[in-house]
């Protein structure tokens, strides 16, 4: 079996996202191939640390992340896998795929039953590296995480936001996509980036920026009364992540989307905050 990393990345240096992102993929994949969107940041020694093979696009363009997956999808191809794992770059694996002897018994599984997409659910941790929230449709997103590579695997991109971020599986888009959700806990998606106060004010801006409204938007910011969290069991979380991160609990109460309303850009967020 040859399982290919596929990543699209902005910054992440800074915050250390995209080194724990690349520690998790790598310790499943035989490879990593990595769409940098213009970073700013100095992420060339974490490519190079995991031996990525990247392309670097030469301006920030969010919205056309269909477009840049598709060139990534070429690109994975010719390492010819047999999956693709992809996810986003503030994200890791639960522990079900910490190891490479037990993401193979999952992935070996999928294939006797025919499966070409293995959706993981996805966990959202919530101003807290302990605690996810499961209030205002935070808990019911599940992305498409495993991809078998059938011989047709294919983008039809466009240039809009909150599209399916998996490729086509087949040729005749009529044919029936065998998928499946991941059933154990430890099989989670971890998202870190909604884990700290900064993390939420750049989501809110660059959605508000790229034309998110209403509700969708809203809800970014929203602490009210209905806000519910949940702590994380530590055997979710792979033993790496636990051993080199100590517990930070949920501080209380802070955002409001009347209070963020007022604000131009992140960076004049950031000048009254701080």
């Amino acid at each position: 079996m040859r399982i290919v990393g596929f990543l699209q990345n902005f910054q992440g240096a800074n915050n250390g996202y995209l080194r724990q992102c690349l520690r998790s993929m790598s310790a499943c994949t035989d490879h990593i191939v990595v769409y940098d969107d213009a970073s700013t940041e100095d992420v060339r020694p974490i490519y190079e640390e995991f031996g990525c093979t990247v392309i670097y696009g030469l301006r920030n363009e969010f919205h056309r992340e269909l477009y840049h997956k598709q060139q990534l999808l070429y690109v994975a191809l010719t390492y010819k896998p047999t999956w693709i794992l992809w996810f986003d770059s503030d994200a890791i694996l639960g522990r079900q795929f910490e190891t490479r002897e037990s993401t193979e018994a999952t992935l070996n599984s999928c294939d006797e039953q025919g499966i070409v997409l293995l959706h993981l659910h996805n966990l959202n941790l919530w101003r807290s590296n302990r605690s996810y929230r499961v209030d205002n449709s935070f808990n019911d997103l599940w992305h498409g995480v495993w991809w078998r590579n059938t011989g047709e695997l294919h983008y039809v991109p466009v240039a809009r936001l909150h599209q399916k971020q998996y490729p086509q599986f087949w040729l005749d888009h009529d044919a029936p996509v065998i998928n499946s959700k991941f059933p154990g806990e430890t099989g989670k998606l971890i998202h870190l980036g909604f884990s700290t106060d900064e993390d939420i004010a750049a989501k809110y801006f660059k959605y508000r920026e790229n034309g998110q409204t209403g509700w969708a938007l809203d809800r970014l910011v929203t602490e009210d009364d209905k806000l519910d969290l949940q702590v994380v069991p530590d055997e979710w979380f792979p033993q790496w992540y636990l051993d080199e991160h100590a517990a930070v609990p949920y501080p209380g109460p802070r955002f409001t989307p009347e209070d963020m309303a007022k604000h131009g850009s992140l960076q004049e967020w950031q000048r009254v905050v701080r």
